[in-house]
């Protein structure tokens, strides 16, 4: 894996004062996010565009507002946007082949085929991409790299996995249905859990984007 960068110094346990700022973020967007169903619950079936547009936005706003609120050094590089070499374009490359391959295998072996992936309007397809951006920017980007400085890669990896599975909770709830999918959170937590190793190895966020790039697309086979 590149580590090509050095590790940012890490404290052995996170000072209640300077884990707030996060925990107040990421509390506060769930609560938000958690309304947001509700409210889109409400939506008629077609509108599809507020289902995708909306989340995309409170993501955006949650990442800005950290970075005005903190202000991290260099905020690009801070959140995992570096230079892209040749080592870490090969890891993002079999990280989306790796996991979309799986979904492919998936569907030989019994997995229902959807078929969306070359059904859906080239639109839906650029929402897909703006919200695996997002996602990552959120999740590996703000929370694991503060978690990171604040309490070391293992302890950040561990919540960080943890916080992508129970933000997608309310995500069943979304199109109408009543019920979380236990074995959907599993596969969900053990994706997250490799993109943040990714990010922690990597020491950036491309090959993260890569891997949830390959499984959104890879979902619609």
């Amino acid at each position: 894996m590149v580590d090509s960068k050095p590790r940012m110094p890490v404290k052995a346990a996170p000072p209640l004062a300077a884990a707030l700022p996060l925990a107040a973020l990421f509390g506060g967007l769930f609560l938000v996010w958690c309304l947001s169903v509700v409210w889109i619950r409400t939506l008629p079936p077609g509108d599809q565009w507020a289902r995708q547009i909306w989340p995309i936005l409170l993501w955006i706003g949650a990442i800005a507002l950290y970075i005005v609120w903190q202000r991290p050094p260099q905020p690009a590089c801070w959140l995992g946007l570096v230079p892209i070499d040749p080592p870490r374009i090969a890891i993002a490359l079999a990280a989306f082949v790796g996991v979309f391959a799986w979904h492919a295998i998936r569907i030989q072996v019994g997995r229902p085929a959807s078929g969306l992936l070359y059904q859906l309007p080239p639109e839906i397809h650029v929402w897909i991409v703006a919200g695996v951006v997002v996602n990552a920017l959120l999740f590996h980007g703000v929370l694991q790299t503060r978690l990171t400085e604040l309490a070391g890669s293992r302890l950040a990896i561990g919540v960080t996995g943890i916080a992508v599975t129970l933000f997608r909770v309310p995500s069943f709830f979304v199109g109408g249905g009543f019920g979380v999918e236990p074995g959907m959170l599993v596969i969900i937590l053990f994706l997250a859990l490799i993109a943040a190793i990714l990010r922690d190895r990597s020491q950036s966020l491309w090959p993260a984007m890569a891997l949830a790039a390959g499984n959104a697309f890879g979902t619609l086979l």
